[in-house]
């Protein structure tokens, strides 16, 4: 199988490892329905390889027509999506419910959002004229009758009426002189986003941080960290606040593989101990003085960085001991995961999605570094956002061999 491996990976253009993954993941998916067409094993491999070849080939010739390039490396981080414009709407339909109808007419005429009242067989539609008529923004409210809601429009149980948020009104044109879909128009109900921080190479460049941000069904796809592969993006213009590289995606093109070889652009491994010290990449990036040394330093650290003016974007590290695993039904994992000492400290959740639990090599007992953003609760309980995690010290399951970043 090896060396079918490496025929087809010359073939394609990519490393024995990357088809080898593929076809684990083609496995994964259709084995119950080829098993139950009667295919054997062989049967199965072959089918499986085929299929492998032919999508990585065909990405590869989407990559090169969308104009995008390739970054080597890893995703360093893969912090939780935030959801905007829920949370927008969210809190607009509070503030609703506080106005009386003159000062919701008043949100109307500056644009932020347009109403559909009842009204015999349809509805009485107030919004801002100028906006509507996709002209310059000027304040101003327009009664108009419509016998149907608009796509976009969310009810207001408690007021009786329907809204939307309006998108932009702002801007009617773009600087290039083309018109501004979203001017004047219902703004998503839900818009998810998620920017990760991938270390790598861009198209064989110097090896930097690159802010990649994913927008839409695809900001929900929680990356692997630490993992080495590529991922098609559009470069950017570096970010003026962090200096770092920016890269965009691009739908059905940017999606990352796994590939062992990438791991030979990276300048170490992720994380390792020189002469009892912590070394590696992510103690460059992270910084030293943010690898705490006990999850009791979680609350303590909160209290004294709280005010930082870079806070938003500060995140740490900890070193812990995988306690417990929990494989819920749809295939996903949760760890666990506890101090190395004080045994009361507040624990860790990492939760790991299906896609990725062919990355749960190890089991309880192991030794995990937990990276993220810390905060507390109301009641003023220490809690982490896990961005990503990395195995310092993994205990195979039985009869399963662990390959390190090295291997």
């Amino acid at each position: 199988m090896t060396d079918e491996y490496e025929n087809v990976a010359k073939q394609v253009g990519t490393s024995p490892a990357a088809i080898e993954r593929r076809v684990v993941l083609i496995l994964d998916q259709n084995e119950g329905a080829w098993t139950t067409a009667g295919f054997t094993t062989e049967q199965k491999g072959s089918r499986a390889i085929r299929i492998a070849a032919r999508q990585m080939i065909t990405e590869k010739r989407k990559i090169a027509s969308s104009g995008c390039v390739e970054l080597t490396g890893c995703f360093v981080t893969s912090p939780p999506y935030k959801d905007w414009a829920k949370m927008a709407y969210k809190k607009l339909s509070a503030t609703l419910a506080t106005l009386d109808p003159s000062g919701i007419d008043s949100l109307v005429s500056t644009g932020t959002l347009v109403t559909y009242t009842p009204s015999d067989s349809g509805f009485t539609r107030k919004a801002n004229p100028s906006l509507m008529a996709k002209k310059a923004f000027e304040s101003g409210i327009d009664e108009t009758f419509v016998h149907t809601l608009p796509k976009g429009t969310v009810e207001h149980e408690l007021l009786g009426i329907s809204y939307y948020i309006v998108a932009d009104n702002n801007m009617p044109k773009y600087p290039s002189g083309d018109d501004n879909y979203r001017y004047g128009m219902p703004r998503p109900e839900s818009e998810p986003e998620r920017t990760c921080l991938f270390l790598g190479s861009l198209d064989g460049g110097e090896v930097r941080i690159h802010e990649i941000k994913f927008s839409g069904d695809e900001a929900i796809a929680q990356q692997p960290t630490y993992v080495p592969g590529v991922i098609a993006v559009k470069a950017g213009k570096d970010n003026a606040k962090t200096g770092n590289a920016r890269s965009w995606t691009r739908k059905g093109v940017s999606i990352f593989n796994e590939d062992p070889e990438a791991a030979s652009v990276l300048p170490s491994a992720p994380f390792e101990l020189k002469d009892g010290k912590p070394a590696g990449f992510i103690v460059d990036i992270v910084g030293e003085d943010k690898l705490l040394s006990s999850f009791n330093d979680i609350l303590p650290y909160y209290d004294a960085h709280r005010d930082d003016e870079d806070w938003w974007t500060q995140w740490i590290g900890l070193e812990g001991e995988v306690s417990h695993i929990d494989t819920l039904d749809n295939g996903a994992s949760t760890l666990i995961v506890g101090d190395l000492e004080d045994f009361a400290a507040p624990s860790i959740e990492v939760r790991i999605p299906a896609e990725q639990s062919h990355l749960l090599d190890f089991s309880v007992g192991s030794t995990i570094l937990v990276l993220g953003a810390v905060w507390k609760t109301n009641d003023g309980e220490p809690r982490m956002s896990v961005y990503g995690w990395y195995v310092t010290a993994g205990i195979a399951p039985a009869e399963t061999d662990v390959e390190g970043w090295d291997a």
